[in-house]
């Protein structure tokens, strides 16, 4: 008895690679087409350059507040109350250009460093920086 194979030798034994080609396309313009391109809302810092500072003057006053790593707020290297940092600056500041520093450390946190930042807003610093300590 002879042995038959199952697949006649006239069969081909091509795969069609259309249909996989094509769920490729269609899947492909789907993620194109959902794609969503946001641009996220965020504080935005111009940062002057070097070139465009104005060297500061020795007659001038400069009032600077240091936030120390536990967040605890400096003015004149003695310790001041959050709520009193509005009127401290407010005494402090002779004009609207008088610079105010802020000088924070990198361990202190972001909202103990805004809430200084908006309370010498209150108090009338018009001229803000602010640096980083290690």
């Amino acid at each position: 008895m002879a042995r038959r194979s199952l697949v006649s030798e006239e069969e081909s034994s091509e795969i069609n690679l259309s249909p996989m080609i094509d769920c490729i396309f269609i899947l492909l313009i789907f993620f194109i087409v959902t794609t969503v391109f946001v641009e996220e809302q965020g504080v935005q810092v111009h940062k002057p350059d070097a070139a465009a500072s104005n060297p500061l003057d020795d007659e001038s006053e400069n009032v600077t507040l240091e936030i120390t790593a536990e967040n605890k707020i400096l003015l004149d290297d003695r310790e001041v109350a959050l709520a009193d940092v509005t009127a401290k600056v407010k005494t402090a500041v002779s004009g609207a250009d008088t610079p105010v520093t802020i000088r924070a450390h990198e361990k202190s946190d972001h909202g103990t460093f805004v809430a200084v930042w908006d309370a010498a807003k209150r108090g009338g610093a018009e001229a803000l920086s602010f640096t980083t300590v290690n």
